[in-house]
């Protein structure tokens, strides 16, 4: 199958983050054509990234035309160092976690991934505290006050900082819609798809549009959201359920101006309520917020009267969203892939969302995709399996931030039950009571954790959830002899960051800075 069109059904976020992935992943002459409606001109949901929507804006732009800087500007994003959790395992209290925060074991000893340094603040009962944690409680980001170009990982005692984004939804798919349309690659048609007509062998030869159109294409991508219009219909594909692991099923989102003197945080807020959790996300002229409730456990007006007392403000709800959180059994049916919601939904904790859709798309083109694509399934089983392999581990990890000893309501009790855990995630937690968390643990049949989450993310939720031994920490620090390296190095790190982050610039300063100047001076 000699692949020349490529169609994407569906726009939005997803839809648009895939025509840019296309035209910079896929030789010149194979063309992309996008089939979505305008979306409505509105204050888009408040939605953060990992870093590898950084890579894409920052990196990956080689034909698109993409740039950090413009994107800021434009779509008044901001950026994200990580994820502040507060009152998920005592209320009243917080934990941070930082994304991309890879402890780098020079000494190479037990092995070069062993995670000492996470081990020692296990072992010491230390809330997990490196410099993207204490940029986090200062509301500063990694660049310097008197040059903001000039990124504190430049000063040879410090690593990169990885960053991602808090966005506006709405306002991120039209740049991404507009840099992709730059691109004389790419084409978008103003209509919505309806169905499809197969081919003798069970591909899909043309999509059938709302406006009577038949558009042909060699290869389908599916970015229609809860919608699934065409994965969901090839060769029975099934819903698999995960409502008897995770108990959020109902979101009310809304948003709130900033003052004008507020400063902008560099954190996601994900803060457990009575009956779920808010998310806040920061951008530069307002904060996206959204209650994650279960409505088994309360209604939508009961959910908005609990987080108005909450927050001690009245809420204008611009959306009620209802989902079920599951995957579908197969993600790419011989010429069709679906990406983002399309293929599944976990809830929004830990922006699992954008990230899979770019992790799915990467990952076929970098490993699967091919001009002339071969017409066998050998591809597509892998392909599925390792995708099943990565929802799957997303959906353990969140099931992770449920393990609490809150019982202070009904929602909590059946969220924390054992039952909520899966077999796979039982083994590991009784794994880790004998021996702290291993990169071994995550491994998978063929790649080594591909989805990148793994061992840096799980441990940070292990260590804020105290679902780790203290005992065992130390104890395995000091048969390696690690202990006192760990303990020195720690108190050396701590003693850079202080006199580094009175010279880091905080979030407001810095979007002002950037917001003031032209592009093309850099």
């Amino acid at each position: 199958m000699k692949i020349k069109n490529i169609i994407i059904v569906g726009g939005g976020t997803a839809g648009w983050i895939a025509a840019n992935s296309i035209i910079n992943r896929t030789p010149p002459h194979i063309k992309v054509k996008v089939i979505a409606t305008p979306e409505i001109p509105i204050i888009g949901v408040g939605e953060s990234t990992t870093g590898l929507m950084n890579d894409l804006i920052k990196h990956g732009g080689r034909h698109t035309g993409l740039n950090e800087i413009d994107f800021l500007k434009e779509t008044e994003s901001t950026f994200k160092i990580g994820i502040k959790h507060s009152d998920w395992h005592t209320v009243g209290e917080y934990f941070n976690s930082p994304i991309g925060d890879n402890w780098e074991n020079d000494i190479g000893y037990p092995s070069g991934s062993y995670d000492w340094m996470r081990i020692y603040h296990v072992a010491n009962k230390i809330k997990y505290n490196t410099l993207q944690c204490r940029l986090m409680d200062q509301n500063k980001l990694h660049y310097f006050k008197d040059n903001i170009y000039q990124n504190i990982y430049e000063q040879k005692q410090i690593k990169e900082v990885p960053v991602a984004y808090h966005l506006d939804t709405y306002k991120v798919g039209q740049y991404l819609k507009k840099q992709a349309l730059t691109s004389n690659r790419c084409e978008h048609i103003d209509d919505s798809v309806v169905d499809f007509n197969l081919d003798e062998k069970g591909y899909i030869d043309y999509v059938i549009t709302k406006g009577g159109q038949n558009i042909n294409g060699d290869f389908f991508i599916d970015c229609t959201g809860f919608h699934k219009v065409l994965i969901s219909k090839l060769e029975n594909n099934k819903f698999i359920s995960w409502a008897d692991k995770l108990l959020v099923n109902e979101a009310l989102n809304f948003n709130v101006p900033n003052e004008p003197d507020q400063p902008i945080r560099c954190y996601t807020h994900a803060w457990a309520q009575k009956n779920g959790w808010l998310w806040e996300i920061p951008t530069q002229k307002r904060m996206g917020c959204g209650y994650v409730f279960s409505n088994n456990h309360t209604t939508a007006d009961k959910a908005l009267e609990e987080i108005e007392t909450v927050l001690n403000k009245k809420i204008e709800v611009r959306k009620v969203i209802k989902f079920e959180a599951g995957r579908m059994e197969k993600f790419w049916i011989k010429n069709c892939l679906s990406t983002g919601l399309s293929s599944a939904f976990v809830e929004p904790l830990e922006a699992t969302s954008i990230h899979a859709t770019l992790m799915q798309l990467n990952h076929f083109f970098e490993h699967y995709f091919k001009e002339d694509l071969p017409q066998t399934n050998l591809f597509e089983n892998a392909y599925n399996s390792e995708m099943t392999e990565m929802w799957d581990f997303f959906r353990d990890f969140i099931v992770m931030h449920y393990i609490t000893p809150r019982n202070d309501t009904q929602f909590w009790i059946d969220a924390s039950d054992e039952n909520r855990k899966s077999d796979r995630l039982k083994t590991l937690l009784e794994k880790w009571k004998y021996r702290m968390p291993r990169v071994i643990d995550y491994i998978s049949d063929i790649n080594n954790n591909f989805y990148s989450i793994g061992n840096v993310l799980t441990y940070q939720i292990l260590m804020g959830m105290n679902l780790l031994d203290p005992k065992v920490a130390q104890q395995e620090l000091k048969s390696f002899l690690l202990y006192d390296v760990a303990d020195m190095r720690y108190k050396e790190m701590q003693a850079i960051l202080d006199q580094m982050l009175p010279k880091m610039i905080d979030g407001r300063d810095y979007f002002n800075q950037i917001n003031s100047i032209n592009t093309n001076t850099k």
